[in-house]
């Protein structure tokens, strides 16, 4: 086995539970060794989660004095704990549960208006972008990205957000739909867009078992139409192509 083999083989253990079980022998050494292997990697997956959690959840967190709560805290819980032992890090399951524990944690908490809970699902879609790095696999056809995900929401969020920054109130005038979404290219750069509704619908017909004349027929658009929102898509990594 040669070295680039040998570092991959070590960064797979660390980074996925399945490998690093008992029954599964994952690496040639002692038990005192893969003990403290083990250690090592929930040290790096507590770091990675946490520092993801943070970038993400980086609005809510401007009201940890009413809320009493930071997301962080959720990678200090049990469900954490249970969590390290079985999750592969940087896959998108395993950014779905954290997720989903996050909001858990935050919707508990007082809510500072009545756009909290849309606030939370934005930050939740977009830590699926920052703590996948997983790639999907070929399909023939166009796909969605691993962690590509189009949310509708009541609060018009690409309004709200700088009113968040800048500590200005929020009111009704911000209560108006939008269709956002959320992609990740494999460079790792996360997009955030807001999408008109033929997009939108381009977006979710491309399930990885149309083609580019299936999916502009599910759609409702033109080929000529379908054809370059793919492309627009795919530079996003929001379809792959």
């Amino acid at each position: 086995m040669n070295d680039r083999a040998v570092q991959d083989e070590i960064i797979r253990y660390l980074a996925d539970a399945r490998v690093r079980a008992p029954e599964e022998h994952g690496a040639p050494i002692s038990a005192s060794e893969a003990a403290k292997a083990a250690r090592f990697a929930h040290f790096l997956a507590r770091r990675y989660y946490r520092d993801r959690l943070a970038r993400s959840f980086r609005y809510s967190h401007r009201f940890r004095a009413q809320t009493r709560r930071i997301v962080e805290e959720v990678v200090d819980t049990l469900e954490f704990d249970h969590f390290l032992n079985e999750c592969v890090m940087g896959s998108f399951d395993a950014a779905q549960r954290v997720g989903e524990m996050a909001l858990a944690h935050l919707r508990a908490a007082p809510a500072p208006g009545a756009w909290w809970a849309e606030l939370l699902d934005y930050e939740y879609c977009y830590f699926l972008q920052a703590a996948t790095s997983e790639r999907a696999a070929s399909s023939g056809h166009p796909a969605p990205g691993v962690s590509a995900v189009c949310r509708r929401f009541a609060w018009a969020l690409p309004e709200m957000l700088p009113r968040l920054r800048t500590g200005e109130a929020i009111h009704d005038d911000l209560r108006r739909e939008v269709a956002l979404l959320f992609s990740r290219t494999h460079a790792g750069r996360i997009y955030v867009v807001e999408v008109e509704p033929e997009l939108e619908r381009v977006f979710r017909a491309s399930d990885g078992q149309r083609n580019v004349e299936g999916i502009a027929a599910v759609a409702g658009v033109p080929v000529e139409q379908a054809t370059p929102i793919l492309r627009s898509l795919a530079e996003i990594g929001a379809v792959q192509p």
